[in-house]
């Protein structure tokens, strides 16, 4: 990304903001019923740390059936705030399914985001499969057309610490349960009145909220590598805010 042109770096920064402010997409697969059709299909998605959407399938659904046929598949999400779909920003994934084992960290993190879903583990049929990019197509707006290749898309694993992703779930819950008030304010900050705002995940890039008018997407000043890092992104906050005081993540403070 280095050798990128300062349009080209912002296309790839849009379009993975877009994918991760959203949760529903179109996923298309390769007919296993009617050989070389596409097949489309609702699907709620998300990210993992380095951008792949991570989907959780039914082992009963047709588009299951189309990716163990041939794992090649997209994925379309959209702004809706906008009337006119053709004047919103659309972001296309594409790449190759393949299911992955998911550990507990993996399913709170998943309802998380999508709580609706808390019943589908109660079926055996669900797992979770986890689309490895490989190109991207953005649409920004009228004009604002990229092809961005997975290799720049993705943030590469190596620019953050697997520490942080083992202290996500416990920053989550301790940010919750104690620090309630600085997410009231980072909610302010970025326009949004919220009472009751549940922090629901955090990557290398921010973090996102729950909040009555839907979810809220608020990026750090520079990417975290570590835990230290990730620590030090929500002091710098706490203290920009109204003079608040240090709002740590649990296992992160100290």
């Amino acid at each position: 990304m280095a050798t990128m042109s300062k349009n080209s770096r912002k296309a790839v920064r849009d379009a993975r903001r877009l994918a991760r402010t959203h949760s529903n997409g179109i996923l298309s697969t390769l007919s296993a019923e009617m050989e070389g059709w596409p097949f489309g299909s609702v699907a709620p998605y998300i990210l993992d740390f380095e951008g792949h959407p991570i989907l959780l399938l039914s082992d009963l659904a047709q588009h299951s059936h189309n990716i163990q046929r041939d794992s090649r598949v997209s994925l379309l999400a959209w702004e809706d705030e906008k009337s006119d779909i053709q004047q919103s920003g659309r972001v296309t994934i594409m790449g190759r399914a393949a299911v992955i084992e998911g550990d507990d960290a993996l399913r709170d993190r998943y309802l998380r985001y999508l709580p609706q879903a808390q019943e589908y583990f109660a079926i055996h049929d669900f797992r979770f499969y986890k689309l490895a990019v490989e190109r991207v197509r953005f649409i920004g707006g009228f004009g604002d057309i990229h092809w961005i290749s997975g290799e720049d898309y993705c943030l590469p694993s190596a620019s953050f610490d697997a520490q942080l992703i083992a202290a996500e779930s416990g920053a989550v819950i301790h940010m919750n349960a104690d620090h309630q008030d600085a997410l009231i304010r980072y909610c302010r900050a970025h326009g949004v009145e919220e009472p009751a705002p549940r922090l629901v995940g955090i990557d290398p890039e921010g973090f996102d909220v729950a909040t009555r008018a839907g979810r809220l997407r608020i990026y750090f000043d520079a990417p975290v590598r570590d835990a230290k890092g990730l620590r030090e992104a929500f002091v710098r906050m706490a203290r920009a805010l109204d003079g608040g005081r240090d709002d740590l993540p649990g296992p992160v403070a100290g």
